[in-house]
């Protein structure tokens, strides 16, 4: 059955399936960029770590740079809604959106989840939580008034419970009747036997836990919000819905020392949602949140921070969900002079130096926003030279030193056990450093230059491209994070953060963007239709731009443009700071976005694609060389005005699945495989054979044949077959095998391909003599499928190097000892011809055979990781990502399988479109709007935390006898009861003494390690759901497939053919029958026909469905279905389910 579906050929040998599993194996390993949608924030002074939690319940705990732990809970749809550490214990407690309490340990380099307690009911709805300077109970405050206790030892509730009735004993008559839930709790300082406890109708009562009874009961006229002591606990302040702070003292109940302050009023104000209060040598810093005036800052999302006289209120972009302060050393953790103040957004994480003289923000080394302007492109360059890194970081520090502080990152927690990622070893020998930038281009123009050579992605550098151009709408870099020069203003607002999701022009979005980094070129395409080229420069300077226009659409005279006007450039001179500097810009006719581009800084080219055709550009010489108009002639409505659409008729398809199914069966019935185009016919049309070499040993005569669905061809009159899809530069062989010749290949959307070849003037002709070019050959393929990319390699059957690594010695030689053969990736096949006669060499059907398309295409390099490197083996794979989000790894030039993995969901659009793949083997893409997941398909390129806490000797207390008596009780209880029961049963808040074999699974696995793999076996991951955070499950064995599950009424639906319809009288009966079997179970399920049965067996260990026909005895048909093979692919797309049925 397996050769069904993994396609014709021959096993791979013992040997060169161990070498698979050293050179190939896929995980999810780090995640880059700000957590999506968070939702809670906590902070451990001891440990000085600091957690987020979010809407998907996932938990991540940051320190050092490079420190990272991941976790995320079981049920993915609750958000975290609170976080509190357990100080100096590396255990956290979080409470979800579900009511539900979970206990976290950092455990070596895992974050793992030890014990839940759930809550039940909506009056034990949890509203607040205290933690004791004990550590040891959690006070659990809920919006039916109690509030409970949770021993941290057990995990177990507390007989303890203060009930509200009782509270509310000497409280007025109108706050008996309903208080409302409980707002707040908080433990008084130096007083743990005192809590305070606040209503949500301005209730608040100093309880005695020890006497127990209330000392002090405060009466608020306005609804609570929150409360906050004074570090020597004699007063505290509450926060009140209408925008006001109170102030109180603890032996004074019946009102404030002070009258209520609101501090933008008197109009009305939103709530002040949390309330801060610091002590501090001189004046004490008061913080809080909200407290704007309704009328006009209501849309405002602000803090304010006092501090004597200076005032400042801090302007965000995006709603606040938390913030703390962090104490200087040596201060009182929870209430000392704060140093930094830490402020989680929904869309970024700000910090603010409070011990500089003006408040500036930090310089974050993680957690910064992508997506400040959301992500277009992106483009990843691998150990780029140390001076264009040293210029790019120099330029970057230039443009950000009047806006960040220059203090180091408060945040350490942590240790790094991997020192060798940041650059620091034991002994003297210097570390080997890597240098990698990924490059992303965003809505606004802006292309960013980051570091992802490590764990952490640090931004560098920013290269913006709107200052090139002029309009109204256009406006320079405003001085963000500067305060208004306004003075009289007030409130006395000030914008911080980085995150601007609006851009002046829609115009200026980055399509494509690539870097030279052997030459320091970078080369900008956007949306309408300008390419830009910069060269790296240290020094500031001013200088004109030289603009050159191209009319890729000329010999077409009746083509008429209907989209947007092209940006105009500035004129003059322009000042340019240190950094990327552009020196010239290309404005294509008509300004349609650039869908591709090539570089070759050598050759000193650039060309760029649209939906009309593509340019030639000559940057030295600030000259076109060539356009080619690839629009149909009979077809001048301007292609490139609307999205591509590709939509078809799901009646129409589903009509035509039917026929071929019928088409099929009634051919394989005739005993006809062989029959059809001849195969001399074939390969000089399709361009190839078999997926594998000519040389191959023959296939077993009695080997069948992989299904293979009918790939319709797509119309010649497609209206976006003329868009440029994919440029490659390259010398290889195209006229004579005597002689190199440097040429430009263009594939477009409806499977052509053009060869140019060009003529470089050399040494310094180049800039006297112009340089040529014509073309040479033209490709079409059969299907007429869109052309992804276009790969040249050499003898050696390595991937073509690119400009100058070869004379820099990054490189090998170019072998050329042998014919160079040329990968051709459309959207549905992979082939190779060899050149120069573009003889057929090899192909590989992925749609034909799986259902599913080409997304992304690209070339890694392979070692295995032994430690002897005389003994270490290299190859060069093709790497291929599906529409279905499968990851495939196949050999060059045999084109066989390596690696199959499902990478992405297949619902996530954004992030299969977004991926991009890496020369050693890994990849990013966007994990949500404003994440990066990082993976690797390589078993020794893995870039993952190796981090760990040193916690102190007995910094985890151990339950007590008694406690562990009572659990050794509570788990016998259980286990009687799963006895009884036959279930999992779980009682509530303890944890399943006997749990199911598949719990068994996830306790063996923890779910939260980050990206960490010790298995010598690979794990099969199940397909559908991707495991996220980086877990020892991402390791994908090498036959891991993305294979659908076949339904009952899917296998219905297909039998009932035309000439089957009439023979179907009834359903007569259905019954399930059970078969328990020491591993795995298998539910059957019998439909009885008239004239037969069909018995449809799935197993729970397998996706794969097998339908044998049996006669009317109930006696197997000695006639067997043939296997069935299913792949994940749309609806409409009925024949990606073929089924062969003899009776």
């Amino acid at each position: 059955m397996l050769k069904f579906i993994r396609g014709k050929g021959q096993q791979p040998s013992a040997e060169r399936q161990k070498l698979q599993r050293e050179l190939f194996a896929f995980r999810k390993t780090v995640q880059h960029g700000f957590p999506n949608k968070p939702t809670s924030l906590a902070w451990d002074p001891a440990l000085r770590l600091l957690a987020v939690g979010t809407a998907s319940g996932a938990i991540k705990i940051f320190g050092k740079p490079g420190v990272e732990f991941y976790g995320q809970h079981s049920n993915h749809e609750s958000a975290v809604t609170k976080i509190v550490f357990v100080p100096n214990e590396g255990r956290l407690v979080s409470l979800c959106d579900d009511n539900s309490l979970h206990l976290w340990e950092v455990n070596g380099s895992i974050l793992e989840e030890v014990k839940e307690h759930s809550l039940e009911g909506k009056l034990k709805k949890i509203s607040a939580l205290c933690l004791e300077s004990a550590r040891e109970h959690l006070l659990l405050g809920t919006e039916g008034g109690n509030i409970y206790l949770l021993n941290l030892k057990t995990f177990n509730m507390s007989e303890t419970i203060i009930y509200q009735d009782v509270v509310m004993q000497n409280v007025p008559e109108d706050y008996k009747i309903n208080p409302g839930a409980v707002e707040a709790i908080a433990e008084q300082p130096g007083c743990p036997d005192k809590i305070l406890i606040g209503y949500n109708r301005g209730l608040m009562v100093l309880w005695d836990r020890k006497a127990p009874g209330a000392d002090q009961t405060y009466i608020s006229s306005q609804q609570l919000e929150s409360i906050c002591w004074h570090k020597s606990g004699s007063r505290f302040t509450s926060s009140h819905n209408d925008g006001s702070y109170a102030v109180w003292d603890v032996g004074v109940g019946e009102k404030p020392l002070e009258e209520p302050n609101t501090i933008y009023g008197p109009f009305p104000c939103k709530a002040v949602t949390k309330f801060l209060w610091r002590q501090s040598k001189g004046d004490d810093y008061i913080l809080f949140a909200g407290g704007m005036p309704r009328a006009s800052y209501s849309d405002r999302h602000a803090i304010t921070v006092q501090q004597g006289k200076k005032h400042v209120v801090f302007d965000f972009t995006s709603k606040i969900v938390d913030f703390f302060t962090i104490a200087i050393e040596g201060e009182d953790p929870e209430f000392g002079e704060p140093d930094t103040l830490i402020v989680l957004l929904e869309e970024e994480l700000v910090a603010i130096d409070l011990l500089s003289e003006d408040w500036k923000m930090l310089s974050l080394p993680y957690l910064v926003s992508l997506h400040a302007s959301a992500v277009t492109c992106s483009q990843h360059i691998s150990n780029v030279p140390v001076q264009l890194w040293e210029d790019i970081i120099s330029a970057g520090k230039k443009q950000v030193q009047d806006l960040y502080s220059t203090r180091e990152w408060p945040i350490t927690g942590g240790v790094i056990l991997s020192e060798k990622e940041n650059g620091k070893e034991d002994n003297n020998e210097e570390p080997e450093v890597t240098r990698n930038l990924l490059l992303t281009g965003h809505e606004d123009g802006t292309v960013r230059f980051w570091n992802a050579s490590g764990i952490a992605l640090q931004p560098l550098y920013k290269f913006a491209s709107a200052g090139l151009f002029s309009g109204d709408e256009i406006g320079g870099d405003g001085s963000n994070g500067v305060a208004d020069d306004d003075e009289e203003e007030w409130p006395p607002f000030r914008k911080v953060g980085t995150f601007d999701p609006y851009s002046d022009d829609p115009r200026l979005a980055v399509k494509k963007v690539v870097l030279c980094p052997l030459t320091g070129t970078l080369v900008v395409a956007g949306t309408a239709g300008s390419v830009i080229v910069a060269k790296i420069g240290s020094e500031q300077v001013e200088k004109e731009v030289k603009v050159t226009t191209m009319n890729v659409v000329s010999d077409r005279d009746g083509f008429v443009w209907k989209g947007h006007d092209q940006l105009t450039p500035r004129s003059g001179n322009i000042s340019l700071p240190p950094g990327f500097q552009s020196s010239a810009i290309l404005q294509l006719h008509p300004p349609a976005a650039v869908t591709a581009l090539v570089l070759h800084s050598e050759w000193g080219l650039a060309a760029a694609g649209t939906a009309h055709g593509l340019a030639l550009f000559d940057f030295v010489r600030h000259k076109g060389v060539l356009t080619k108009c690839t629009l149909n002639p009979n077809d001048l409505s301007g292609a490139g005005d609307a999205p591509i659409s590709r939509r078809k008729s799901f009646k129409k398809s589903l009509r035509e699945s039917f026929r071929r199914l019928r088409k099929g069966r009634s051919t394989r019935h005739a005993d006809k495989r062989g029959t059809g185009t001849s195969p001399t016919a074939e390969k000089k049309r399709d361009g190839g054979g078999d997926a594998s070499t000519p040389s191959s040993a023959p296939l077993s005569p009695v080997e069948p044949k992989p299904v293979e669905r009918q790939v319709e061809a797509r119309p010649v009159d497609d209206g976006q077959g003329s868009m440029v899809r994919c440029l490659y530069f390259a010398r290889t062989y195209i006229i004579s095998v005597q002689s190199m010749t440097p040429t430009l290949w263009a594939g477009t959307n409806n499977g052509t391909v053009f060869v140019f070849t060009i003529t470089v003037p050399g040494g310094q002709k180049r800039t006297e003599e112009d340089v040529s070019c014509q073309l040479g050959k033209e490709i079409q393929l059969k299907h007429r499928a869109p052309v992804i990319s276009v790969s040249i390699l050499d003898g050696a059957s390595v991937p073509l190097p690119d400009p100058l690594e070869v004379e820099r010695g990054l490189a090998k030689q170019v072998d050329t000892g042998t014919p160079h053969r040329v990968v051709i990736c459309s959207e549905e096949q992979f082939k190779i011809f060899t050149l120069p006669s573009l003889k057929p060499f090899c192909k590989f059907k992925l749609t034909a055979h799986e259902g599913s398309r080409v997304r992304r295409v690209g070339f890694a390099a392979f070692s295995t990781s032994r430690p002897d490197s005389s003994t270490q083996y290299t190859e060069s794979c093709l790497l291929c990502l599906t529409n279905l989000g499968d990851c495939i790894v196949l050999s060059v030039p045999e084109l066989r399988r390596q690696l199959n993995a499902a990478v992405i969901r297949r619902e996530d659009i954004n992030g299969i479109s977004s991926l991009t793949f890496t020369k050693n083997g890994e990849a990013f893409y966007l994990h949500s709007s404003s994440e990066l997941q990082r993976i690797t398909l390589s078993a020794s390129t893995i870039t993952q935390p190796r981090c760990c806490l040193e916690l102190p000797e007995g910094a985890r207390p151990k339950a007590t006898e008694t406690d562990e008596e009572d659990m050794e009780d509570e788990d016998e209880d259980e286990e009687e009861g799963d006895e009884e029961k036959g279930d999992e049963g779980k009682i509530e808040g303890r944890e399943s003494a006997a749990p199911s074999p598949t719990a068994q699974e996830v306790q063996a696995i923890p779910p939260t390690v980050n990206g960490d793999t010790d298995h010598a076996e690979p794990i099969v991951q199940e397909p559908d759901e991707p495991k996220e955070n980086g877990t020892e499950e991402d390791r994908h064995d090498m036959s891991a497939l993305s294979v659908g599950d076949i339904t009952i009424d899917s296998v219905k639906d297909h039998l009932m053919t035309s000439s089957e319809e009439n023979r179907i009288t009834e359903i007569k009966n259905e019954r399930l029958e059970f078969s328990t079997r020491t591993e795995t179970q298998s539910v059957v399920k019998t439909t009885v026909i008239s004239s037969g049965t069909t018995v449809v067996n799935s197993t729970n260990s397998s996706n794969i469905a097998v339908v044998e026909p049996t006669s009317a005895d109930g006696q197997p048909s000695s006639q067997t279905l043939n296997e069935i093979s299913s792949r994940k692919a749309p609806l409409a797309k009925m024949e990606d389910l073929e089924i062969e049925i003899t009776m």
